[in-house]
């Protein structure tokens, strides 16, 4: 894949400008703008810089002492107060693990017998389901670092869930999931369609109107265009690395949240464009380099797979329904698919 026919693809296909999908321009992302062309990598979480360093926080890259951020932190003003507790958990769909399976487990553990690749994957999944539930469960004591007891030792931690994001390690794994664990995925995708519905009516009362994960994506995803717009006018190292981790910290919770309303089954406006956004942002992404450069092509390591791409596009609705009808846009989403290497 020639990486400058698929960056033109993006940058004169899709150079959405705000003002067409009504984006507040006065938010407080906007203002990230005038904070990330000026200043020099503090630590303000917002702009991605070392307040956001922390449990998974700091990337590898060095420079001028400044630690580029992959993985930043949710939005403070997203995490909630209290853990999440879902009390309707999907017990009665939940996956058995059959007898032989047990006992298999239990020879593993003592080092008898051998297992397949899919044995292991197998397990877990069951064991990321058994965590998943664990860290969901209603059963909380008054310390809300403690969770319900889990009765047998897992490979998948049990986490304190205050935003969707403490859970990446299961929205990052659903993708992945062969074909041949088709009940085991729709039952952990069910359990992350609880999970996101119980946090989106929580943060509707703390906010006092409704919350949308669809909203969310698209102010992060402009304002992160925005500031893309304007990097080729930064000229010093500092600020420009300032500006490129403003950037991917907008895109990081673009993405994120974009996944989230594709999970939580939210009823997309159908012209709202966000998996094209979402297509450019990962691919803008990928051209960050782990020392916090911005390259001219984007790392082929650093890019999803088009199956992964297609794991988006089989679940949103407004894409589907659009690629039926419209023979332009269909050109435009197998473009956009084009740009991702093949698994």
């Amino acid at each position: 894949m020639p990486g400058t026919c698929a960056a033109a693809f993006f940058c004169s296909r899709y150079p959405l400008y705000p003002k067409r999908m009504g984006y507040r321009c006065g938010g407080a992302r906007v203002r990230m703008m005038s904070v990330a062309a000026s200043s020099m990598l503090g630590g303000n979480r917002g702009m991605g810089g070392m307040g956001d360093a922390g449990h998974g926080g700091a990337g590898r890259g060095v420079v001028t002492g400044k630690y580029f951020n992959f993985k930043p932190l949710p939005p403070p003003a997203d995490i909630l107060g209290n853990p999440l507790v879902v009390s309707n958990l999907p017990t009665h769909k939940l996956p058995k693990e059959t007898f032989g399976s047990r006992v298999k487990r239990f020879l593993a553990r003592m080092n008898l017998g051998s297992q397949s690749a899919e044995t292991r994957l197998r397990w877990k999944l069951y064991d990321t389901i058994q965590a998943t539930m664990a860290s969901l469960s209603p059963a909380v004591t008054l310390v809300a670092e403690k969770r319900a007891p889990v009765k047998k030792k897992l490979s998948v931690p049990v986490v304190v869930v205050r935003h969707p994001y403490h859970l990446r390690h299961v929205f990052e794994m659903l993708p992945n999931i062969p074909d041949g664990f088709a009940a085991e995925r729709r039952f952990i995708e069910l359990l992350m369609t609880r999970a996101l519905k119980r946090y989106g009516e929580q943060m509707a009362l703390i906010k006092g109107s409704a919350f949308s994960f669809e909203n969310e994506a698209r102010e992060y995803f402009f304002a992160g265009f925005k500031l893309e717009k304007q990097i080729k006018k930064v000229n010093s190292p500092d600020e420009k690395f300032a500006a490129l981790q403003a950037i991917y910290t907008n895109y990081f919770h673009g993405r994120n949240y974009y996944y989230f309303a594709l999970l939580r089954r939210e009823r997309l406006a159908p012209d709202n464009k966000l998996f094209m956004l979402f297509a450019r942002a990962v691919y803008f992404m990928a051209r960050i380099d782990w020392n916090g450069e911005l390259l001219e092509k984007p790392n082929p390591r650093a890019l999803p797979s088009r199956n992964d791409m297609l794991f988006f596009v089989e679940r949103d609705k407004s894409v589907v329904t659009r690629y039926r009808t419209d023979q332009d846009f269909q050109r435009q989403v197998k473009a956009a698919l084009e740009a991702f290497p093949a698994s």
